[in-house]
């Protein structure tokens, strides 16, 4: 291109016909000065001219006048299909939805039956029994005046453990 860089766009906005009245001035004043850009906004008006299709003729605009309403016509029968398949759909996915919940606690509800004399020790086991302290302690060997040399050892050995 032999135009200007500053005015290149300006100079395709206006043989497009899409120059602000403030950039077409400013244009203008430059094209009076500069041949270079003169040539360019010639050439480009040209080719735009040579590519601009006449305007439609009656019969053309006759003949295409029905495309938009058939192509809507057309798409909202398209949807109609759609959301009637996606009622159904949602109808039978519904009704699945109240199968399960209404058949799961019966199929999952069958456990064998606990014997009446079970039943104390199922329930004294599942009872929650809140363990002993000192007995704890002892059983880990921490209360011990003998052991209390190994288990600082031991709890020296875990602190170092958590902190890696």
């Amino acid at each position: 291109m032999t135009a200007c860089q500053d005015f290149d766009v300006l100079i395709s906005l206006r043989a497009a016909g899409a120059l602000d009245p403030e950039e077409s001035a400013r244009l203008e004043a430059h094209l009076s000065t500069c041949a270079a850009c003169r040539a360019e906004a010639e050439a480009d008006a040209a080719v735009l001219r040579l590519a601009k299709l006449p305007a439609p003729t009656d019969a053309e605009r006759q003949a295409t006048s029905g495309i938009v309403k058939g192509a809507l016509a057309e798409l909202h029968r398209r949807e109609g299909r759609a959301s009637s398949w996606k009622r159904t759909t949602a109808a039978f996915a519904a009704a699945a939805a109240i199968l399960v919940a209404v058949l799961a606690p019966a199929v999952l509800g069958r456990r064998p039956a606990v014997p009446p004399e079970d039943a104390s020790a199922v329930t004294a086991a599942a009872a929650w029994q809140e363990p002993d302290l000192d007995t704890l302690w002892s059983d880990a060997g921490l209360l011990d005046d003998d052991a209390t040399s190994s288990a600082d050892t031991a709890v020296d050995a875990a602190l170092v453990a958590v902190d890696l």
